[in-house]
Formats: structure tokens, sequence, C-alpha cells
């Protein structure tokens, strides 16, 4: 009786660990796959369906041919956004090519932006970011850099994006450093945030851009 005794207890014990796995699997599933990706505002899940969604708000920076990056063109496209400076030497590389896998993935794709804006645009001139762009190919027609008033890009920062917590009036002594990557639908609301720097968020954005796009 013995043998069949610890047979059971076997049985019993990878139940034990089989099933709940087995549910967080499928939870992880629907979590990625099926259920609705949130609303954000604040840098806070909206759970509520029935709200008024916060909405970015419009923008206007200069891009690398010194002209208007304006919010037409993100308007209507399911489109990312982070923060970097060109001489940056630690999250930022390693950010603009997470951005650069996403352009890859979505090359010529009419419905899908992407934006960088630089937190330094004392140093990043739209000649500069030009010059940066055509190193790292950068699809300018897909992908724009923005620089322009320090100010303004800081309070897009931190009162349109949520990506930092910290105060500051974009003056002298300002910085923001952020390693996020933001997710917007075409409705203008934020839909996610991810770590520009680790591989499996991106490709988890890729696939979460695909979600977007499949939305009316």
């Amino acid at each position: 009786m013995k043998p069949v005794k610890n047979k059971a207890i076997i049985i019993f014990f990878s139940v034990i660990i089989t099933v709940p796995l087995l549910a967080f699997t499928v939870m992880r599933w629907y979590e990625n796959n099926i259920e609705p990706l949130p609303y954000y505002h604040n840098g806070t899940s909206i759970e509520s369906r029935d709200v008024k969604h916060f909405a970015v708000p419009d923008f206007a920076f200069l891009n690398t041919d010194s002209s208007r990056l304006k919010g037409n063109f993100v308007r209507g496209k399911v489109w990312v956004v982070n923060y970097f400076f060109t001489s940056c030497p630690t999250i930022c590389p390693k950010m603009m090519a997470g951005m650069r896998q996403i352009q890859q993935a979505y090359a010529g794709d009419q419905q899908v932006r992407l934006v960088s804006l630089s937190v330094d645009p004392y140093h990043d001139t739209p000649a500069k970011l030009k010059k940066y762009a055509a190193k790292k190919g950068i699809n300018l027609l897909q992908w724009q850099l923005g620089t322009g008033s320090k100010p303004e890009l800081y309070l897009f920062a931190r009162n349109g994006l949520f990506i930092t917590a910290t105060d500051g009036d974009g003056g002298e002594g300002d910085f923001i450093h952020s390693d996020k990557i933001v997710l917007i639908d075409r409705q203008s609301h934020i839909r996610g945030y991810y770590d520009g720097t680790d591989s499996d968020e991106i490709s988890r954005l890729i696939k979460d851009i695909s979600r977007l796009k499949a939305q009316p």
C-alpha cells in the first residue's frame, strides 16, 4: 500500500502546483491578448470606462528641420513618445535602440508614429538632432525628434505625459531623466508606460501597438 500512498501524495502536490500555475498563465495570456489596455492619468490606471479619459494635450516643438513639430503629426495615429538627449551615456542609448525596434516593427506603417523629445534643448539644436537621426537610421517621415523651449518641453513631460513625479519649472537647474516610453491611442489617451531599457517591455509595447491598431 505504501507505493500507492506515495503516488497519491505526488499526484496531490503536482495538482496543487500545476493548477495555480496554469491559472496564472491563462490570466496573463488574457491580460496580454484579450483584456483591453487600461487608460492612464497622472501615472495611475483609470479603472472606470465611463469617465472622460485624459487626453494628451497638443504640442508644438521644433523638429530636425527647424520646422514646427505639431500634434497633427500624430493626430489620429497610434503613437509612442519618449524623452532623451543626444549626449546621454547611460539609459538613452538603450531607450533609443528600443525605439528603433518599434520603427523596424512598423516600418512604413502610416498608422504608427514615434516622437522623441530632448531634455537638453540648449545643446540638442535642430541641426544636432538631424545629424543624430542620420547616424541612428531614423526615418523622419515616421519618427520625429523634437527640441525647443525647455520650460515647454518639461511642462509637456510632467503635465501631458506624467513621466516624472518631480516638480520643476524647466529652469537651468531642472533636469528630467526618465526611462519611460509612453503609448498613446488614436484619441490621444495614454494606454501604457514601458521601461525603454528592457527588451521584454519593448516586445510587449510592440504587441500593444498592434492591439490598439486593431481597435476602431
